[in-house]
């Protein structure tokens, strides 16, 4: 059986919440503060009270020459009228009762009192009787001579105290009960205020459709700055989106026309062949016209499809020591066939090792060097400069003496289908404007990069930076 899931905290719900909770830690804190601070201000006033009165009636024994006669005079002067007490007492002579405050056993019994020990270190034992509350110690006090041990038992009336921190309490308690839902409610209110410009970016990304890839979220006003760098990286990945849906758009427009023209010259001339009956050299023509047309779209095919694979993430590279200029020299053989009737001459010049799939790498090096020898003109070298180390990586500078690139042509070489003849001629020599993309896309696989260098009239240079290699 499954069971439902739980649906998720809202970050505004999350806020609130930790909103509440500080605030009453923080009021729980003070609270227990002020409650501690008070009550200690309590105990000490009472401790300050006994410790005074101990010392007034001490006063009174000694003025009556140390028997409790006077003392008890005193005390029943003070505790035995009918108005509120602040306290009661009873003194003890020589372990014996020798006065009280009138109905004080009935109260507080002798038995109730803590042992006598100093007048500055006495005992409070705290003690509940009916609605009163009272704190009970026992003090030795001087006597004369031969009169025996008196103590005097006191006992203080904190009522209106312990009621006070009673209503301090109950005000804490209704205080914190008032206290949450109104917290609850401010961070609420101040969580919506915090994630509004979350929402703005919600509503303007929303807004946001394949048609409509040129809209951007505007950066004033100023945004949060915690949420600056979430709208300025929104932003740039509607530019690359953007960039990407514009160059796949080309892309496909590319595609179709060069499949397009091929398919077109195959179609028409087996169609002019079958209207009438033709000689055997004249279908042979035609057959062979086909198959360059084929080759051609096998040839296009092979390069988009080796496109994909190259720029696939999970492509694995095969790393392994090469020599460049070994690899430099085996491409070099490859392409004598086609720069022999030309006359032209491949020099490769100074030598590096380096650390390369070394199938891309022959395919780059190659796919640069049919460019040269396809513009080079006829009688002229076309040089491969290796340079570098794997500790700093590798360089390979190839030149040819062609009729060079307009400036305005440069940035754009390395994309797919590009072609510097805006007529697009449609012979199979010319190729179709993927070598450049194929030789960029297997640069950016090894961590390189592939620039272009040229000035019409003076030939181009194509570099193939290798970066060094990882310790």
């Amino acid at each position: 059986m499954r069971l439902p899931s739980l649906r998720p905290v809202s970050i505004s719900g999350q806020l609130a919440l930790l909103y509440t909770l500080g605030a009453l830690l923080a009021v729980g804190l003070f609270a227990l503060l002020a409650n501690w601070k008070l009550e200690a201000n309590f105990t000490a006033a009472h401790r300050d009270f006994l410790q005074a009165k101990a010392a007034e009636l001490q006063d009174d024994l000694s003025d009556g020459d140390g028997t409790p006669d006077a003392l008890i005079k005193e005390i029943l002067q003070e505790t035995g009228g009918a108005r509120l007490r602040a306290y009661e007492a009873r003194v003890l002579a020589a372990g014996k009762q020798a006065g009280e405050t009138p109905g004080m056993a009935a109260t507080l019994p002798a038995g109730l009192f803590p042992a006598a020990h100093g007048v500055q270190n006495f005992t409070l034992t705290p003690y509940q009787t009916g609605n009163s509350s009272w704190l009970l110690t026992s003090l030795p006090l001087q006597s004369a001579q031969g009169q025996g041990r008196v103590v005097l038992q006191i006992g203080l009336d904190i009522t209106r105290d312990e009621a006070l921190l009673t209503d301090f309490h109950r005000a804490l308690a209704v205080f914190f009960l008032l206290m949450v839902p109104l917290l609850l409610g401010a961070g609420q209110l101040a969580a919506a205020h915090a994630l509004a410009p979350v929402a703005r970016i919600a509503k303007v990304a929303q807004s946001i459709t394949p048609a409509q890839l040129s809209r951007r979220i505007p950066l004033d006003p100023p945004w949060p700055r915690e949420l600056t760098g979430l709208v300025q990286v929104f932003n740039q990945m509607l530019d690359n989106l953007e960039s990407s849906f514009d160059r796949l758009s080309r892309f496909s427009a590319d595609i179709a026309h060069e499949l397009r023209t091929p398919l077109s010259n195959l179609n028409g001339s087996l169609e002019v062949c079958l209207t009438r009956p033709r000689d055997e050299s004249e279908y042979r023509s035609v057959i062979a016209s086909a198959l360059e047309d084929g080759q051609r779209l096998t040839g296009l095919i092979e390069n988009l499809l080796f496109l994909a694979r190259v720029e696939n993430p999970s492509h694995a590279l095969r790393h392994e020591r090469c020599e460049a200029g070994e690899v430099c020299a085996w491409v070099a053989t490859q392409y004598e066939a086609q720069s022999r009737p030309k006359g032209l001459r491949i020099r490769i010049e100074g030598a590096a090792t380096l650390y390369a799939d070394t199938l891309l790498f022959r395919q780059a090096v190659g796919n640069v060097l049919a460019n040269a020898v396809r513009h080079a003109p006829p009688d002229t070298e076309i040089s491969l400069v290796i340079s570098g180390s794997p500790a700093s990586g590798v360089e390979i500078a190839i030149s040819d003496q062609g009729p060079g690139i307009s400036a305005e042509h440069l940035p754009r070489l390395f994309d797919r289908f590009y072609q510097t003849d805006p007529a697009r001629g449609h012979k199979a020599a010319q190729g179709s404007g993927l070598g450049l993309s194929i030789v960029r896309s297997i640069l950016e696989l090894h961590g390189g990069r592939a620039t272009i260098e040229s000035v019409p009239g003076q030939g181009t240079r194509v570099l193939l930076h290798f970066p060094p290699m990882e310790a």
